[in-house]
């Protein structure tokens, strides 16, 4: 942490769905005035004069001139309050995105993370959904997916993972029956913040049904349509504005049916010799599936790890660039110590742990302005193709 933030003293408690227990809160990070004003991109003046607009009340350092003090919650909530006078705007129907890559190692689970933050900053609705079953971005949102419940206690911890992407599922006999996707969201930063679906090793479950079932490469897919078109209070996705998967790099069903399922396929790509298979891989499932069912999501490769004083790195971007140039992200991320450490240590999100960096926090946010101009462009292709509904 830098020392624009201060952990919270956390404590507290709050009410489960069963009265006989409760679950503690999770602490949360404490951010001065500067650091919101960077996440957000605007001046402390604009911070001062919404939070004056909002109401809102603030904890107070207990040093100096006693700062007023923001927590991950006060941040997501600014956002959303900017965005419903205006000041951020979104037109786009729900998208669906995947960040995957079939080589691991390249920083995946800490792009989607920071993408789901930094879009969040701009006022977006996002549920972030983690489909690994080592649940690394359950882990980096403040979750533990080893954890179990102690039944002898009435105390839940904040960090438990009871269920997952599977649970929202019917299909017999493994997954007799869905769960309220209410029961299942995690809202780690709040209301306005990211929300997530957790994994935990009993995702394994949704594979083993995905390979019973009849009709099991539309699975996701007609999921999401039912929570889009026909929401009801059991399955309702209609509130977001991304709905952003974060998918393993194996080769399984669940990443096929969700690789159909989605409108654009984020793929990062670590500028190394591996680069080229991970991309060609992916591209010859795209093919395929693509041939087979007649869709497939737009592809863009974001490179990760850049240092443009490495005669390797260089070359392996040029080469990129020639082969790869159509799918080539404009942007890229370069090396940094916060990237590299977010992504072995799975910590909390960089834009949220260092918003003061200045290598990872310009690359994230110029990212993910560019992905969101390109889901813009793919949704209005849509709307075109379906006849401008």
């Amino acid at each position: 942490m830098t020392n624009e933030t201060g952990l919270g003293s956390g404590g507290g408690r709050g009410q489960s769905n069963d009265d006989d227990h409760y679950f503690e809160l999770i602490e949360q990070p404490k951010y001065m005035i500067g650091s919101v004003a960077k996440m957000l991109r605007v001046n402390d003046h604009v911070v001062r004069d919404t939070i004056a607009l909002m109401g809102l009340d603030l904890e107070r350092g207990d040093t100096g001139r006693k700062p007023r003090l923001f927590t991950t919650d006060n941040v997501f909530d600014i956002a959303d309050f900017r965005r419903g006078r205006g000041l951020l705007s979104w037109d786009s129907p729900t998208a669906t995105v995947v960040v995957y890559s079939a080589k691991g190692g390249v920083g995946k689970t800490t792009l989607a993370a920071e993408l789901a933050v930094q879009w969040a900053f701009r006022g977006l609705k996002v549920l972030a959904i983690d489909l690994d079953t080592q649940g690394n971005l359950t882990q980096m949102m403040g979750y533990d997916p080893e954890l179990e419940r102690d039944p002898e206690s009435p105390v839940y911890s904040p960090h438990l993972v009871e269920y997952n992407f599977g649970s929202l599922f019917t299909i017999p006999p493994i997954l007799p029956a869905p769960v309220p996707l209410p029961d299942v969201i995690k809202k780690p930063y709040g209301e306005n913040g990211p929300h997530l679906i957790p994994a935990d090793v009993t995702l394994a479950n949704l594979e083993d049904a995905l390979l019973n079932a009849q009709v099991r490469d539309f699975q996701v897919l007609r999921l999401l349509q039912r929570g889009l078109t026909k929401p009801s209070p059991q399955l309702d996705f209609s509130g977001y504005d991304i709905i952003l998967f974060d998918a393993p790099p194996s080769t399984s069903m669940l990443t096929n049916t969700t690789l159909l399922a989605s409108d654009l396929c984020i793929s990062p790509v670590a500028l190394d010799a591996l680069s080229f298979k991970g991309l060609s891989i992916l591209g010859g499932r795209l093919i395929n599936m693509r041939e087979q069912v007649g869709r497939s999501p737009s592809v863009v490769a974001v490179p990760t790890f850049y240092r443009d004083n490495r005669r390797r790195v260089t070359k392996v971007m040029d080469r990129l660039k020639e082969h790869y140039g159509n799918i080539l992200s404009a942007g890229m991320i370069r090396e940094s110590e916060e990237f590299k450490r977010s992504s072995i240590e799975r910590e909390i999100p960089i834009s949220l742990a260092y918003p003061g960096s200045k290598v990872a926090i310009p690359d994230l946010q110029a990212i993910s302005d560019e992905m969101l101009g390109l889901i813009k462009t793919i949704m209005e292709n849509h709307r075109v193709q379906r006849g401008g509904e």
